[in-house]
This record gives structure tokens, sequence and C-alpha cells, in this order.
């Protein structure tokens, strides 16, 4: 069974397909975002791997947070594509992916993801064997609350995610904290927190899944805006 992973939560569109293992990989940067672009990329991972649309299994979907447009973009064309092959979507969170990408014995877990206007999604982790689990509950930062939350956290730690998007003097100097991979929430990272899900059996029907948005969008768009017929090139 192939699993199509996809991620639009941030300034990439990023797609990956697997068969038990990765077969391919595609990542566009795309500041503003596109229906036709994640569709196009789509098409172009199927024939780049030589696989039928029809044998796709499962959708595995970065739900945010993040960049509300590419959100709603990813959404869709999920929903689409879902729809149209009578297959499920597994939501992921992006803070949970990255953190679980970057997961160690003994160092705590701090994941952050841009949410534009100097605002960041953070949730802190805790290791235990094979994995990462939830040690607080995602809530929202800039980057001043963060250099004190840091301040006042003497733990071992490692920093994943968008902190490069923070300015040096914010970010924690310290021997506790190391700023590490990966930086980015990508396809891959969604699929290996996805699968673990889908094989567990534990994912909500179709129309029970939710977009982490986290806050309001800068603007209201039009809901036609993001809106197209998901087709696939034969």
């Amino acid at each position: 069974m192939y699993k199509l992973s996809i991620s639009t939560s941030g300034s990439f569109i990023s797609t990956c397909l697997h068969e038990e293992k990765l077969i391919g990989s595609l990542i566009f940067k795309s500041n503003q975002g596109s229906t036709n672009l994640l569709l196009n990329e789509i098409d172009e991972l199927l024939v780049k791997t030589n696989v039928d649309k029809k044998n796709l299994g499962a959708i595995y979907l970065d739900t945010g947070p993040g960049y509300y447009t590419g959100l709603r973009i990813g959404y869709s064309v999920a929903q689409g594509i879902g729809g149209a092959l009578g297959i499920p979507i597994v939501p992921v969170n992006g803070l949970d992916s990255l953190a679980f990408a970057a997961h160690t014995s003994h160092r705590k877990v701090c994941a952050l993801i841009d949410i534009k206007r100097n605002e960041f999604a953070f949730c802190t982790y805790k290791p235990v064997p094979g994995g990462v689990v939830r040690e607080t509950e995602p809530e929202v930062v800039n980057s001043e609350s963060l250099k004190a939350k840091f301040a006042d956290d003497t733990e071992k730690k490692l920093l994943v995610g968008n902190w490069d998007l923070i300015a040096e003097d914010n970010l924690p100097n310290d021997s506790n904290t190391k700023l590490a991979d990966p930086k980015i929430v990508t396809a891959e990272t969604i699929y290996s927190v996805g699968e673990r899900v889908f094989q567990n059996n534990k994912f909500p029907n179709f129309n029970e899944i939710a977009i982490n948005y986290m806050r309001e969008p800068d603007i209201s768009l039009s809901q036609t805006a993001l809106e197209k017929k998901v087709e696939f090139n034969d």
C-alpha cells in the first residue's frame, strides 16, 4: 500500500510517497502557497515513482500549526483526493512531527513553528522509549516570551523548528540548549508520525479532521479562492 504525505503549513510545499520505505519526495519553496502547485507536485511525484493514483491507500496530512492559507490548501487538496479515491486522511500535528524527528533518549525537545506576526506555536516534549510525549500543550509565543521561557529552564533540551527566524539576541545562549534540526516541517517528518497513527487505527473520520491554525488569519479569503476540482494527469 502506498501512502502520500503532504505538508503545506509553511514556506515550502512538500510531498512524499512511501511503501514501507520512502520511494520518492519533492519540495518547493512557495511563500504564497498554491493549489495548482501542490496538485502538480503530487502528479509529478506519482509519475516520478511510477505509481498509479488508484494504488494510494492513505494520506498523511500536516494539519498545522502554520500559515493559514497554506493549511487550507493542503486540507482542501487532501479532502479532494481522499474523497475521490475513498481513502482515509490521517491528520498529523506539525509540532509533534518535529519533536518526533528530533527525539533523543536524554534531552527534552522544544518545537517551534512560525505562524507569522512575530508569533510562533510552541510545545515541549519529554523523551520516552522510541519517541516523545507532550510535556505541555501547544501555545502561542513571541520571541521575547520565548527568551523568558528558556531563561527559567535549566533542563538539557533541543530547540527545533523555525528558530532561525528569531533574532539572535532572543535565542537561548546557554550550555543546556542546542539548536537542532529539523528546521521545517516536511512531508517526511509528517509520515513518521502519521504511519504510527495509521497502524494503530487511531485517526478521526474524514469529516472530523480539524486544522490547528492557532490564531486568526491576517486577512479573510473567499472560500472559492481556495477551491479547485482535484484531477490527476493520467
